[in-house]
């Protein structure tokens, strides 16, 4: 009866990690067990990053055109393996309520692939978020415009999509950062993100935010933030909503002109309600939309490794007054916002350390 009381077995949310970097990022969900409530689906035309992999739901896709061998960087044939294997995507997310995509885009099989993906779950009318990274400047032209691209082309079937700068992440850490640490930082953010993500939506609280409360978010269709904050005390939570609010990945920064946003506060103790009105209306005196929709949840959980944990999910932001999220006073030379304290970017985790050689990189397909 206790299990029946905490988690919401009626509710299926597929995670689907779409070439090399959606593939780690599923993997890495898995190795933190959150397939005991998702289902983790690894799809990719590389056969042997595939099998490289723990998760256990792998999807090979394009075997004839492709032969296992990746898709060369080339979106044009991403997409095209996904059709050939169209009948095995759609076997994959039928049932699912609710569809999330990773990929990285700029490389073949993840920009390719995943418009395919959204476009299947839109004809399922399964909900679709897809959470996709940028490829860095150093890149080059081309990947970006491959990126550009993959947007444009999944944003339509997608009910909502948030895009990840690795840019931004390499300002917030500075020059000196490397590689592999880098790399590594952003797969924690996308963890991170995930993680709180699937905990609201498979956890019953005191306040709850169900599949038709995210449905009604995810109508707002456009542009979306997705953010996590974290605090060691209650005192700290605004610091926690802030952190939240501006996640140094996220490639867009202004809430004002969302048309719906989810608040979920997860608390190791009852917390104040002076703590949890304040906080809302901290959000609220940043919207310039007063018609907006602001769901909140609020989940007791005994086992946070903070005291306070909160999830913004903005929908529905206009794309005309995107801009960016840091301005350069933000990143002077010692990166003010980047410090212990917050979730993503923590130097305790080893941001200037050397990250083992077969540790799983962002830079794939």
């Amino acid at each position: 009866m206790k299990e029946l009381i905490h988690t919401n077995p009626d509710l299926l949310i597929t995670v689907i990690g779409i070439g090399g970097c959606g593939c780690n990022t599923v993997n890495m969900l898995y190795e933190n067990n959150l397939s005991n409530s998702v289902n983790l689906i690894a799809i990719n035309t590389d056969l042997a990053a595939l099998n490289s992999l723990q998760v256990e739901n792998k999807i090979l896709i394009g075997e004839n055109l492709t032969r296992g061998y990746g898709a060369g960087s080339n979106p044009d044939i991403g997409l095209q393996a996904a059709q050939e294997s169209e009948e095995l995507l759609i076997n994959a997310i039928k049932g699912s309520d609710i569809v999330i995509i990773t990929a990285g885009f700029g490389g073949g099989t993840g920009t390719g692939a995943s418009p395919l993906v959204a476009r299947i779950a839109r004809e399922l009318n399964i909900n679709c978020l897809a959470i996709v990274t940028l490829p860095f400047e150093s890149e080059g032209e081309r990947r970006k415009e491959f990126a550009l691209q993959g947007i444009d082309e999944i944003k339509e079937p997608v009910h909502a999509y948030i895009t990840l700068s690795n840019d931004l992440l390499l300002k917030g850490l500075g020059e000196s950062v490397r590689l592999f640490s880098a790399f590594n930082q952003s797969n924690e953010v996308l963890k991170n993100l995930l993680v709180s993500l699937v905990q609201m939506l498979t956890e019953t609280g005191y306040v709850n935010v169900d599949k038709n409360d995210f449905s009604s978010i995810l109508s707002y269709e456009g542009e979306s933030i997705l953010g996590v904050g974290k605090a060691d005390t209650e005192e700290q939570s605004f610091e926690a909503l802030d952190q939240a609010l501006n996640n140094p990945l996220v490639s867009i920064a202004k809430i004002d002109t969302a048309k719906g946003i989810i608040f979920q506060l997860f608390c190791k103790s009852e917390p104040k309600l002076s703590t949890y009105n304040g906080l809302i209306d901290h959000i609220r005196e940043k919207i310039t939309n007063k018609s907006v929709l602001i769901v909140p949840g609020v989940t007791l959980d005994p086992n946070l490794t903070s005291e306070i944990e909160i999830l913004i999910i903005a929908s529905g932001i206009d794309s005309a007054v995107i801009t960016p999220i840091h301005n350069e006073s933000a990143n002077t030379k010692n990166a003010d916002y980047i410090d212990e304290d917050l979730a993503f970017i923590d130097p305790k985790e080893g941001i200037y350390t050397d990250i083992p050689a077969n540790y799983p990189t962002l830079n794939g397909e």
